[in-house]
């Protein structure tokens, strides 16, 4: 098996903590401003699309798409506002490794007033866009997608904004062709992607 390799997208998914979320493939996620919260019974009740509480967690994914490698130990972090799900699938001969990450957004009282899961989500994803990025526009998932640039390095990773949530989806094929800029990584994944994306969906 191919060593695994080491991703280093930089600041991604802005959060309203000031620590970083780390992934056990190296990627992590970049902070935003903290504001002081304070409960308000005022607070305006709006719908979001992923349920925090509920959300497909890694063996549920895996059952839904079973022609996924096996699953290593979940990563899962969640407070009452955010959940930050990581999946890797992977297998033990060299095959692919696919990370999916979710950050999932609540809705939030803070000092400066309401704010609702989908637009931290939205905040999270636009605040920081990294050099080099690129729109995608094939894919058809959520309300945007997009391939930053990871430099050298095997694997690519579509990242997609949907509503309270912000999805990484990240594939390495194991094969030395497999850049991270190239057509052939980007269909991989975008097909893998298209699986997990599915497999999450609120019934």
């Amino acid at each position: 098996m191919s060593p695994k390799p080491h991703h280093t997208p930089g600041h991604l998914i802005a959060v309203l903590t000031t620590a970083a979320v780390v992934l056990a493939s190296g990627c992590s996620a970049p902070t935003v401003q903290q504001y002081p919260t304070s409960p308000s019974s005022s607070a305006p009740q709006t719908t979001l699309k992923y349920n925090l509480d509920t959300f497909t967690t890694c063996a549920e994914i895996q059952q839904k798409v079973p022609d996924l490698p096996p699953p290593l130990a979940p990563q899962v972090s969640k407070s009452a506002a955010r959940l930050v799900s990581t999946c890797e699938f992977t297998t033990s001969a060299g095959g692919p490794h696919i990370t999916f990450q979710v950050q999932a957004f609540g809705n939030e009282e803070t000092s400066t007033g309401f704010h609702s899961g989908t637009e931290l989500a939205k905040t999270a994803f636009t605040s920081t866009v990294p050099s080099g990025t690129e729109k995608d526009t094939e894919v058809d998932l959520g309300s945007e997608a997009r391939w930053p640039d990871l430099g050298a390095g095997a694997g690519c990773r579509l990242e997609v904004l949907d509503d309270n949530a912000v999805m990484l989806f990240t594939y390495v094929s194991g094969k030395k062709d497999n850049a991270p800029r190239s057509e052939q990584c980007r269909e991989s994944a975008r097909d893998v992607s298209k699986k997990l994306f599915a497999a999450v969906q609120p019934k």
